[in-house]
């Protein structure tokens, strides 16, 4: 495998719903909403965490607010960058809803706008209930832009698990005594929705937990506004008339982990297992005990217990094969670097600026720059340049721009097994944890601007397929004996930007997602006298 571096310089309904925090006391998302537009709709999302991969949570319904779903948000975003939306038309982005008969296939479109705005190269989908047929789907879509696929309490593909849900739902309500002789569930239903819905909040929440009562105080909760009785008519008819088939998923199960989390005691149990073991016989699946739906809820410690081991299980091998060549050629020991550079160019994003990272395990990149009388005149200084934490990987290259670098030399290098130079990149084999690598180069740095110095850098990125890694970059410049001044820094300071300025040096240290492009603007020194 090669990486690269660019250094240049139906009418069933399924009425589910979801249990509250333990630490909330009230409803709704406790982090701000961040914004993303898609066909002239601004659509909300709550991002949280910064970790190396991104995860998207999808709950259930359909036609639910996900922000129930932020316990489990909360406890992955401990090492995992993590994603909650309501689906166009619910929740928070509830608005009018112009095409209503193809509002599945919008979602999945609403699910890869937000994919490529949060500028990940690939997501790894927990779906709940309904959730995880919508992580399907938009998986059918768009297969290699999928990580990993978690399904909790999932409904199956062939809905196996929704044949007896009704009378499963009634037996349970007349076990528990909520059915008395003026029951309304035996009355006609109310004309009114927002009425409905109440009546489901109030009869069928319950019987959805292990524990009625605990059932009924989270109901207590919830409103109307929670969810969509209109958007749950109209997706359930759109996915039987294109569900989700045994093929699509084999073969993404040859390609990605597909792991399955359910409750001895969910309604949807057995059928739901039975379900996806018909399709995928060799499925890993975990089923906990004294729980029903809601097993972040009712057993929170074996819930994530389990969710951080599928988070953690072993992926079948990929062999790439599905990817397009520009994606190949970040990936294959086949592609070509003409392939590598157009993959490059092919999708541009500013940086994203992110909470510091810890770099004791993750890829970092330091650059010194020293300018000297002769780079004011010339443009060129001296670089040196250090990557820690390389990918273990079979082969890597670090690729600069040819017109702006020259004389590179390899000063060190860790845990690497061979690195060369060749042409205007920097080629590696067989490295392993923790390897490491320093370069001498001469670069192009400065350039005359305005009546002073302009010096640019960049783009800085860590690519993977069409989005970006996170990325640690420290850039230092000095120029001993010089009367140089900053006059002014772009991006500018900022959370993930840190500057540290002396009289004769600037540190600039960047925590971010995306494409970098310093610019430093220097003020010309005045004659003396």
């Amino acid at each position: 495998m090669k990486l690269a571096l660019r250094v240049q310089t139906a009418a069933i309904l399924l009425f589910v719903f979801y249990g509250l925090s333990h630490a909330a006391s009230q409803q709704g998302y406790p982090n701000p909403a961040q914004t993303f537009s898609l066909q002239n709709q601004t659509l909300n999302y709550h991002p949280l965490g910064e970790g190396h991969h991104t995860v998207l949570l999808l709950g259930g319904g359909p036609g639910f607010s996900s922000w129930n779903l932020t316990p489990v948000q909360q406890h992955l975003a401990k090492n995992y960058r993590v994603l909650l939306m309501d689906m166009r038309g619910t929740g928070e982005n509830r608005t009018p809803l112009e095409n209503l008969d193809r509002l599945l296939d919008q979602w999945v479109e609403d699910i890869e706008a937000l994919r490529r705005h949060e500028q990940a190269g690939q997501l790894i989908l927990i779906g709940h209930s309904w959730g995880a047929l919508m992580a399907q789907y938009y998986a059918r879509e768009h297969p290699t832009r999928i990580a990993r696929l978690v399904v909790l309490n999932p409904v199956d593909p062939d809905r196996l698990a929704m044949r007896n849900l009704v009378q499963r739902i009634d037996a349970r309500r007349q076990q528990a005594g909520l059915v008395d002789e003026h029951d309304p569930w035996d009355l006609p239903a109310p004309l009114d929705p927002k009425a409905l819905v109440q009546q489901q909040l109030d009869q069928v929440l319950p019987t959805y937990f292990h524990s009625i009562e605990q059932g009924q105080n989270y109901a207590r909760h919830f409103g109307v506004n929670d969810f969509s009785l209109e958007i749950n008519h109209a997706i359930w008819p759109q996915y039987q008339a294109n569900p989700i088939d045994a093929e699509f998923l084999q073969t993404l199960a040859k390609r990605r982990a597909i792991e399955f989390i359910s409750c001895q005691q969910d309604l949807l149990m057995p059928e739901a297992l039975q379900g996806y073991q018909q399709i995928l016989p060799a499925m890993s699946f975990q089923v906990l005990e004294q729980c029903a739906h809601f097993p972040w809820e009712e057993t929170p410690g074996p819930f994530f217990t389990a969710l951080d081991q599928a988070m953690t299980s072993q992926p079948p091998e990929d062999d790439f094969s599905d990817l397009s060549e520009a994606d190949r050629a970040w990936l294959m020991d086949d592609s070509g670097l003409d392939l590598l550079l157009d993959a490059l160019a092919a999708t541009e994003s500013n940086a994203r600026f992110i909470e510091p990272f810890s770099l004791d395990e993750h890829y970092s990149m330091r650059n010194q720059i020293e300018l000297t009388e002769q780079s004011l005149k010339t443009g060129w200084a001296d670089l040196i340049q250090c990557h820690a934490n390389l990918d273990a990987v079979a082969q890597l290259q670090i690729v600069y721009n040819a017109e702006h670098t020259r004389h590179i030399e390899i000063l060190s290098q860790q845990s690497i097994d061979l690195a060369w130079v060749e042409g205007s990149s920097v080629q590696m084999q067989g490295l392993n944890r923790g390897a490491q690598i320093c370069i001498y180069a001469q670069t192009l740095a400065l350039q005359a601007h305005d009546q002073g110095y302009l010096l640019e850098r960049g783009p800085f990125m860590r690519r993977f397929l069409d989005g970006y890694f996170p990325m640690h970059v420290e850039l230092t410049i000095n120029w001993p004996g010089l009367a140089l001044q900053p006059k002014h820094i772009l991006p500018v300071p900022q959370p993930g930007l840190v500057v540290t300025q002396s009289d004769q040096a600037l540190s600039l240290n960047y925590w971010f997602q995306g494409q970098l492009r310093p610019h430093i603007y220097f003020n010309k020194p005045k004659p003396p006298g």
